[in-house]
């Protein structure tokens, strides 16, 4: 494992996007570099020299206009144990909650709701449907009203409740909450 300050990094995320932005774009600027990952140009400028420091990178080109950036056969370690570790980090939270679905549908079952799944088609809808297969029905972002009859609960995870035609709030489980 390289002996490098990322690995205690919280922000190693960031870090490991940045050395992919690099990957793939050698001749990016530092601003360009920040507008895409979100951050100010001081702190994409700070990160650059600490790669730098640490030797995940290296500079080609004397001017701001003829720079290169390259990754290390250091920074290309990194790089991958990062992506290993964010894989990682990935997959224990999408078990962690498809096992709460599972748990919550359990605990409606036994009510005898039957349960019902709205949102976007999205990664989240995706996890729905490995939790719960066919034990449930789901409403990827339709149109149509979903009608909530008083033995079905609605499975949703915006920050807001949807706004549906004839939606019973009471009946609504937030499952990211």
């Amino acid at each position: 494992m390289p002996d490098s300050n990322l690995q205690k990094n919280p922000d190693s995320h960031l870090e490991h996007d940045i050395l992919q932005i690099i990957a793939e774009n050698p001749e990016i600027s530092q601003r360009k570099i920040a507008e895409a990952t979100g951050i100010s140009l001081g702190q994409a400028n700070f990160l650059m020299k600490k790669f730098l420091k640490i030797g995940l990178i290296k500079i080609e080109g004397q001017t701001s206009k003829s720079i290169k950036y390259n990754i290390t056969p250091r920074g290309l370690s990194e790089k991958t144990r990062l992506t290993l570790r964010y894989m990682k980090i990935s997959y224990e939270a999408v078990i962690t909650l498809t096992d709460k679905i599972k748990e919550l549908a359990k605990h409606y079952e036994s009510e005898a709701k039957k349960i019902k799944v709205y949102g976007p088609p999205d990664e989240m809808m995706e996890i729905c449907q490995l939790a719960l297969g066919d034990r449930a029905i789901y409403y990827k972002g339709s149109s149509d009203p979903i009608i909530l009859e008083s033995h079905d609960v609605l499975f949703y995870w915006d920050e807001q409740l949807p706004e549906l035609p004839g939606f019973d709030a009471t009946k609504a489980v937030n499952i990211l909450l």
